[in-house]
């Protein structure tokens, strides 16, 4: 059963994105509504998120984009990490150069995506919370895919057009706008006692002490979007 997710006036929020832009795909309410009291971490570079261009120009070009993103939005903290994209499976570090104590709720990317990024990301960040002993909730983001049994809800109706406005600060991403209204479209589908929701964001309540990892091979299972770029 799927519940509104509420915030607090003392949340202090944490928005962990494998690749600059995943922020405000998944994650934008808390970025948008609360920018003051919400920290962003960026883990790699996105170097490798345009075929038409060498790594070094894409890292240079969505630095850029997300350093315009944040100067717009105005989060309490913006953190790059910058480690070299698609690697997040080899610098499980990353992760531990954040304070998870100081947070009441952490976002976090699908740890059953299909892109290894995205679920070494949720994962390393699942291992530094135990290590840390913190205990903030933890929410799953959705990004280019539905994933099964969402336990939250959040109403984005209001504030799609900024949801777009930040979107279209990743010019260098721009085929992942459609993806993503779509997919908050669907979600305020299946709304059905709230039939005023047009765009909805939707997330995975979990336990960061229980979380597993899901490892798969790449071929078969891999990402289209995924293997488009890479």
């Amino acid at each position: 059963m799927r519940e509104e997710l509420k915030f607090n006036e003392d949340d202090k929020i944490a928005i962990i994105a494998p690749h600059p832009d995943d922020e405000c795909y998944g994650a934008s309410f808390p970025l948008i509504t609360m920018p003051e009291r919400t920290d962003v971490y960026v883990l790699s570079d996105g170097s490798h998120g345009n075929k038409d261009k060498s790594i070094e120009e894409e890292a240079a070009i969505r630095r850029s984009q997300f350093d315009a993103e944040m100067d717009y939005i105005k989060p309490h903290k913006a953190v790059w990490l910058g480690y070299e994209d698609t690697t997040l499976t080899k610098h499980y570090e990353a992760s531990d150069e954040i304070d998870f104590t100081q947070y009441t709720k952490v976002f976090l990317p699908w740890n059953e995506s299909f892109h290894p990024d995205h679920r070494a990301a949720c994962d390393m960040c699942c291992k530094s919370i135990q290590k840390q002993k913190a205990t903030p909730e933890c929410y799953i983001y959705e990004v280019n895919a539905p994933f099964h049994k969402p336990t939250h809800f959040i109403d984005i109706t209001g504030i799609i057009d900024e949801k777009l406005k930040l979107i279209e600060f990743h010019k260098d991403q721009i085929e992942q706008k459609a993806i993503t209204i779509s997919l908050n479209k669907f979600r305020a589908s299946q709304m059905i006692s709230k039939t005023s929701v047009e765009y909805a964001e939707c997330y995975l309540k979990i336990n960061p002490y229980e979380i597993a990892y899901i490892e798969r091979s790449r071929g078969a299972y891999d990402d289209l979007l995924v293997r488009q770029k890479y």
